[in-house]
């Protein structure tokens, strides 16, 4: 290869390897009443696809592309990602938002029409607008216009979910160690002791409970999903997540 090609591509690797971008939190109603915090969702563990829209017909592509990524996760990481679309300067009101979805069959988590929620604080407008946001708040696909790609979208959640996966087993409580063998379906605790400990769904729903003190859990009945568990030692009360994925 040419010295001055490979060079080129060296940087240009270097480049995109090194760009990150840190999402913009909003904390906004939706259309049907219910407030959403972008960072709470990512710190429960999701990832987020926004899809701002104008709306109109051709921005029906870049959200039905963003529509068909999010589904195809439904199976491998049921209830992990979700999906918002955004009116574009929320100048549009809920009735049209949500009849406009209904018309391009698409169904979203989320439907927002509030300024908060602003796409220039992803580099600029866009008609229609995707971002794919992980769980430690950076973002991974930035797409406008005609350069949206369904495939595009997906590689963005995948590089997410591999971060959702590396911070299972991370807290900010490094006192005990703590490891979720997803292969066993086993939890487990190093160098203390639990007195007691609770496990919660995605939703904050209890699936289960004992004051057993081992140091192994089998969580082998639990189905695929987000969860989080709650212990208790001699000294604290301590809270991990980890995600149940076969």
């Amino acid at each position: 290869m040419n010295k001055n090609i490979f060079d080129t591509l060296i940087l240009f690797l270097f480049s995109v390897v090194s760009y990150s971008q840190v999402s913009t939190d909003f904390t906004s109603n939706d259309c049907g009443g219910i407030s959403h915090n972008l960072y709470s969702h990512l710190d429960n563990g999701h990832v987020v696809v926004i899809c701002w829209v104008m709306p109109c017909g051709p921005c029906a592509s870049g959200a039905e592309h963003a529509q068909n990524a999010v589904q195809s996760f439904d199976v491998t990481h049921p209830g992990l990602v979700k999906y918002f679309i955004v009116d574009d300067f929320a100048n549009s009101d809920c009735n049209f938002l949500t009849a406009w979805n209904g018309s391009y069959q698409l169904f979203p988590d989320a439907t927002f029409s509030n300024p908060s929620i602003n796409m220039n604080d992803y580099g600029g407008i866009g008609m229609p607008k995707v971002v794919v946001i992980g769980p430690n708040k950076q973002v991974y696909y930035n797409g406008k216009n005609n350069e949206i790609t369904q495939a595009a979208i997906i590689d963005g959640i995948n590089q997410s979910l591999q971060v959702s996966n590396n911070l299972e087993n991370n807290d900010l409580n490094q006192e005990f160690s703590f490891f979720y063998d997803n292969q066993n379906k086993l939890i487990q605790f190093y160098d203390t002791k639990i007195i007691n400990y609770k496990i919660f769904s995605s939703n904050g729903e209890l699936v289960d409970f004992s004051n057993s003190s081992n140091s192994v859990i089998d969580v082998k009945y639990l189905s695929r999903g987000l969860y989080i568990i709650k212990y208790n030692t001699k000294e604290k009360v301590f809270s991990r997540r980890f995600i149940v994925r076969n």
